[in-house]
């Protein structure tokens, strides 16, 4: 704000007035400000009951309805488009037909014909694989805070664009669905920054976690990263350094783990055997370079 404040301040210092002794013009009335209100209220009416819309056809996984609520030109913080977008997103119902969506509405600003939404979203739903014959399901956790962006065409209000916050998700196999996993990095790190990830999860002595830590930038198609694997200390803690990339491309912290338990008797002896199957990921924004942010050497 106080930047704000010193760059009017310098941008009005510029301004040639002309006749001193001009007065200065009524800004905004009262009457003005309380029609504004009102407008605004009804336009944020509109946007809520839009995405009231939005859950609908998510949780239908009506692909041709939720596409009639963004408009053509719509771009995300990760630089994809429309036609992108939708891509990963059908990608994303074909494997898992039963993803159920929740949204929240935190706050809405109406600025004529723009406007923004910020939301808090849940999505929970069931994958289904096959570990040589045998069918084994997984369950997918995921919560975001974003910003969408709106503009008003031919009075329908459409989604324009989004901006993405904070972003985690889990695809749990086996006991893995009833483990304490949680997955830390920084929500946001400079271009070509090296940060820390580090995965905890509570296990017994029983318990082996074999697990890697990667880094995965947004991009389509997809990459699977490919981290070196290393045995979880007891203290169940898997910790690396990451170097962030250098492309302007956000991208997400990884851990994969696989758990292992033991079980022994006087037949069979030892027995070792795969009890559960992890993958989490958190929302890592990178911020590009900026070479045209410098303070001059005046030496």
């Amino acid at each position: 704000m106080k930047k704000i404040i010193l760059l009017l301040t310098l941008a009005l210092l510029t301004i040639n007035f002309g006749n001193s002794n001009a007065q200065p013009a009524l800004i905004s009335t009262g009457k003005y400000r309380h029609e504004q209100n009102k407008i605004n209220k009804a336009e944020a009416k509109q946007i809520k009951e839009l995405f009231k819309v939005h859950e609908a056809f998510a949780n239908k996984h009506d692909i041709t309805g939720l596409k009639s609520l963004y408009s053509d030109n719509y771009i995300n913080s990760d630089g994809m488009n429309k036609d992108v977008y939708f891509k990963t997103v059908e990608e994303t119902w074909e494997q898992c037909k039963d993803l159920t969506y929740g949204a929240k509405i935190t706050s809405v600003d109406v600025n004529g014909s723009n406007a923004t939404v910020s939301m808090e979203e849940t999505a929970i739903g069931t994958v289904y694989d096959k570990e040589d014959t045998i069918a084994v399901s997984g369950e997918i956790h995921a919560k975001s805070t974003s910003i969408y962006h709106l503009v008003k065409i031919n009075g329908k209000w459409l989604i324009s664009g989004e901006t993405m916050l904070t972003d985690e998700s889990a695809l749990l196999y086996g006991d893995a669905r009833f483990m304490n996993i949680e997955l830390v990095s920084p929500n946001q790190v400079s271009s070509g920054e090296t940060y820390t990830i580090a995965v905890t999860a509570d296990a017994d002595d029983n318990t082996v976690i074999v697990g890697s830590l990667e880094h995965d930038p947004v991009v389509y198609p997809t990459k699977t990263p490919n981290g070196p694997l290393r045995t979880m200390p007891k203290t169940h803690i898997l910790e690396r350094y990451i170097k962030a990339n250098t492309d302007n491309i956000n991208e997400y912290a990884v851990a994969s783990l696989a758990i292992s338990k033991s079980t022994s008797d006087s037949i069979n002896g030892t027995k070792i055997y795969v009890a559960g199957i992890a993958c989490v990921m958190k929302r890592v924004n990178v911020v590009p370079k900026n070479n045209f942010a410098t303070i001059e050497d005046k030496k």
